[in-house]
């Protein structure tokens, strides 16, 4: 499993062992998964599973497999070795709500490409095949994907094909609001393939010695447009000559947009602070 970049996973549960989980670049470029009403007490930890999830036979051929566009009765299932597209959701079906009242089960690929819009309402998602999404554009506060979890009932979740036996009497209670992959892959990027991501830090090995900072990588040089793809080094730009945009004041501090600054454009203003660190908050 592999995490690169960033995702809001309070709302994540990972059931066994997923095939590959690959997050790259913020959600709020694209994809927010949130909650509707209160979130919930966390689950006490069990084992909800009594053997090892793992990828279906049935998925084989599924990287080479054509994506079509989603049926329009579509209720909630994709099947085994079938790849659905959410490519018509970036064109005439854009910002439609698909409510699926008996959950998300991802069986085979579900894939959203660049440039889709849409809000799914579901009290669980399953993965046991591919889940994608990839987004490229400026980070702005509003998501084009949104995953409302809903509902405050538990969740059975019942493996397909060879992992049928994985879950103890046939299903898994997964709780409410579940967001599960089992034997699946996740694979969210927010971020050009071309640009890299790294980690600050590093696991060590004490027992060949303590490593010096200078042993440790460095942050890698980011393409520029000699090297034929450009890289923003910026997450988010922001003139406010559109509102705030998401960006409020933290802690109690008041926001809002003032006319005139030094180049007679927008700016932000915090005010009534009643420490240093309630500056402007924005969230990604």
């Amino acid at each position: 499993m592999k995490l690169n970049g960033a995702l809001a996973g309070a709302l994540l549960s990972f059931l066994a062992r997923a095939e590959a989980t690959r997050v790259r670049g913020g959600k709020a470029s694209a994809i927010d998964i949130s909650s509707v009403g209160d979130l919930l007490e966390p689950m006490e930890p069990r084992q909800l599973q009594t053997a090892d999830f793992g990828q279906l036979t049935c998925n084989a051929a599924l990287a080479d497999a054509v994506c079509t566009p989603l049926p329009a009765d579509f209720a909630g299932v994709v099947p085994c070795g079938v790849c659905y597209s959410m490519s018509d959701f970036g064109g005439a079906r854009a910002g439609e709500t698909l409510t699926m009242a008996s959950g998300l089960n991802v069986i085979g690929r579900l894939d959203f490409p660049d440039g889709s819009k849409v809000t799914i309402e579901t009290p669980s998602v399953f993965v046991q095949g591919i889940l994608s999404m990839s987004s490229t554009r400026a980070v702005t506060g509003e998501p084009d994907v949104r995953i409302r979890m809903t509902g405050d009932t538990d969740v059975n979740f019942t493996p397909e094909g060879e992992n049928a036996g994985a879950c103890s009497g046939g299903a898994c209670n997964v709780g409410p609001k579940a967001f599960v992959v089992a034997g699946g892959q996740l694979d969210i990027n927010g971020m050009p393939d071309s640009c890299p991501t790294w980690s600050r830090i590093k696991d060590t090995d004490s027992s060949e010695g303590i490593p010096t900072p200078t042993d440790f990588p460095t942050q890698p040089d980011l393409p520029t447009s000699s090297s034929g793809s450009v890289c923003s080094a910026s997450l988010v730009t922001e003139n406010f000559e559109g509102g705030l945009n998401s960006w409020h004041g933290n802690l109690g501090a008041y926001e809002s947009i003032q006319e005139g600054s030094h180049d007679g454009s927008r700016y932000l203003s915090i005010t009534e602070r009643s420490f240093y660190h309630p500056g402007p908050l924005f969230d990604i």
